[in-house]
């Protein structure tokens, strides 16, 4: 799969690409007008990528709202794999 068919969204700040499951961290962290990804969110807040999808999931896992979709999102396909950098493989 390449990166053109499994990142949807664009971030508004730098243009890169992300996935669904970064953009329900946007919509967990209240961000519904604009959308950022990983990197930027980080950055925002002063945390590592890592760091910052592990706080992200912390949030998701304990509302249905954004689980249920979060764990519906086939992320295994994530070409980010390769290099680890993608942190989006929480359950």
């Amino acid at each position: 799969m390449t990166q053109e068919n499994f990142f949807d969204y664009s971030c508004d700040a730098c243009g890169e690409m992300f996935c669904e499951r970064v953009n329900l961290m946007n919509l967990a962290l209240g961000f519904t007008e604009d959308a950022y990804c990983l990197a930027c969110l980080a950055k925002d807040h002063e945390r590592s990528e890592a760091v910052m999808a592990d706080f992200c999931w912390g949030y998701v896992q304990g509302r249905d709202c954004f689980k249920d979709p979060w764990l519906k999102f086939d992320a295994a396909a994530c070409p980010r794999l390769k290099d680890h950098t993608c942190y989006c493989q929480k359950p």
